[in-house]
């Protein structure tokens, strides 16, 4: 009886783009990077790596992953994205090949010159090799394309977020096609769903909570009524699934939306 393919193998069967017998200009951009840009990165407490999709092996990797992701550089180096996945709780591993394969249903209807512009954004938790277990969420872009538009190349600004309260859920946010896309995983049951997109008014209201504004403050600077305001706060906890307005604002803050 054939074995089941792992985690990983399902991710790299997903993600494989052909063959690349030298590495991209921009790839070699990356990787002759002033100091200092290293440095800026440790000081935020972030981490960029450039992923090659062929060979699943970091090329480059910059910042402060040891704070991010509970493991060192060296040793990310040396067991690639293989390794990296590893270190999920198994739930999220499981929750790892929805968000695949939904980049790539999306990623798939965007033309090929324009794949520079696909964004994608997803959480996910991780084991450290101090025990700890931290939540990451993960900005990756396109950096190489190959002729057909296959990606070649990822670059990854990875953070810690472990305050943003989730439990039991992953988030995947695609921007760069016709239109933006939010998907909400359940780590338990494994369930994906589409969640509804916010409105442009909804996204203004959101914006100016974010900075601080109540709701009455919203009301006079959109000449709209105090309870619309509130309608609206309501509509985003309810699309959302949250229930905390502060909580959401920070997972649309991180999450790039507002």
């Amino acid at each position: 009886m054939p074995t089941q393919p792992t985690h990983f193998e399902l991710f790299k069967q997903l993600w494989h783009s052909g063959n690349l017998e030298e590495k991209p200009e921009k790839v070699q951009h990356f990787m002759t990077f002033h100091p200092l840009f290293h440095e800026t990165l440790r000081m935020q407490g972030t981490a960029l790596a450039v992923l090659d999709i062929n060979t699943m092996k970091y090329p480059l990797i910059l910042g402060d992953v040891q704070k991010v992701c509970g493991w060192s550089t060296e040793y990310f180096y040396d067991v690639g994205v293989q390794g990296y996945v590893e270190q999920y709780p198994e739930e999220d591993q499981a929750g790892l090949i929805h968000i695949s394969r939904e980049i790539g249903n999306y990623s798939s209807q965007i033309p090929a010159e324009n794949m520079n512009q696909l964004r994608v954004i997803y959480d996910y938790r991780m084991k450290g090799s101090d025990g700890k277990i931290r939540r990451v969420c993960q900005e990756s872009m396109a950096l190489s394309v190959d002729e057909t538009g296959k990606i070649t190349y990822f670059v990854a600004f990875v953070s810690e977020i472990t305050n943003v309260k989730r439990d039991g859920k992953q988030h995947l946010y695609l921007s760069g096609g016709k239109q933006s896309k939010l998907f909400e995983i359940d780590s338990k049951t494994s369930e994906c769903i589409q969640l509804e997109s916010l409105s442009q008014r909804e996204l203004e209201i959101a914006q100016l909570m974010g900075q601080g504004y109540l709701s009455k403050e919203i009301s006079d600077k959109l000449f709209i009524a105090n309870n619309t305001v509130n309608t609206h706060r309501q509509n985003m906890l309810r699309k959302t699934n949250f229930y905390d307005a502060n909580e959401l604002i920070n997972f649309l803050r991180v999450y790039r939306i507002i």
